[in-house]
């Protein structure tokens, strides 16, 4: 019986002659950032596989003076979350980059990116049902889903949640041509990714405001909802008052922009079975929230609410 022998043989690139054929992909010299956009260093090299010469790994020096004390350490690809030209987001705490196995350029082999894959949660890159991320290829955005008519414009989103099926579709006895700016709130309740989950506990009971967006400044960066609470810090045994938002944080969001039309945000709502909506201005900025109840009150069409409504209600729906 044939077996899959895994090609676990690793360069780095400055170790070569060698250049990438996409120049894209290479984003030495960037500073690679967690998912709360604290730095964490400057990525150094890209480590390729010998067999198919693609990027799986980026080595990234933190700290020391020029190259004397530095500490080296490995992130895999699949951690990208967003490039832009001056840096590398990377969708993982500071702590979880801090707690990774510790790096010796001379002892890269199958055990240790077996053991790098797993304390980051990914799947090894020689698995046979691995899928390599759309790197270099990220939107140059924060780290949001966009679905809608965006969708087919907007390539290689990180991460492609299999659509719920609503039991209603939103049906129109009109077309409501204004503009979700027009009936959107714009005065938005949100939370620092630095915030304790106590915090944010105690502002999501005090104002019964549901999920609450994640906001760097007015930069959008995640959701925290009762699901990111229960699963991702109450199950695993977290304190709450030492547990930061980032790092039980929905980092995909579904939004909507301000100019575009009431209908479009009913449509995303139905679709995704949520019942608050954030809104964003071109530049991606946060610049209001629109509910359900925005959408009953504001809107001329009753049938078209509640239809909303009822896709948004039905039970197999996740809890947002």
């Amino acid at each position: 019986m044939a077996t899959y022998e895994p090609s676990v043989a690793l360069v780095r690139l400055n170790d070569t002659d060698l250049a990438l054929a996409d120049p894209a992909e290479d984003i030495r010299g960037r500073e690679a950032l967690d998912m709360a956009g604290d730095e964490l260093g400057k990525i150094e090299d890209l480590l390729i596989d010998s067999r198919e010469q693609k990027v799986r790994f980026l080595e990234v020096t933190s700290g020391g003076f020029l190259g004397l004390g530095a500490t080296k350490f490995l992130l895999p690809v699949e951690a990208i979350s967003r490039i832009t030209d001056e840096a590398i987001y990377i969708n993982q705490s500071r702590e979880q980059v801090a707690g990774a196995p510790g790096y010796d350029p001379t002892l890269v082999d199958e055990r240790y990116m077996r053991d790098v894959y797993s304390h980051y949660g990914y799947p090894p890159y020689w698995g046979l049902d691995y899928e390599y991320p759309p790197y270099p290829y990220y939107p140059d955005a924060p780290a949001l889903t966009r679905r809608g008519r965006e969708a087919e414009t907007e390539l290689h989103d990180r991460i492609t949640p299999v659509r719920p099926q609503p039991t209603a579709r939103l049906t129109r006895s009109y077309v409501d041509d204004r503009q979700i700016q027009e009936i959107m709130t714009r005065e938005v309740e949100v939370v620092h990714p630095e915030a304790t989950l106590w915090e944010a506990a105690q502002k999501t009971a005090g104002l019964d405001v549901g999920p609450l967006p994640v906001c760097k400044g007015d930069e959008l960066v995640g959701m925290l909802t009762d699901r990111d609470i229960t699963v991702r810090a109450t199950a695993e045994g977290r304190d709450p008052k030492t547990t930061k938002v980032y790092e039980v944080m929905t980092p995909e969001v579904v939004f909507a922009y301000e100019d575009e039309g009431v209908d479009d945000a009913a449509e995303l709502m139905t679709e995704h079975q949520i019942r608050r909506l954030v809104v964003l201005n071109r530049s991606k900025h946060l610049v209001g929230i629109v509910s359900l109840g925005d959408l009953a009150v504001h809107s001329g069409d009753v049938q078209q609410a509640g239809k909303t409504l009822e896709g948004v209600s039905d039970p197999s729906a996740p809890q947002r």
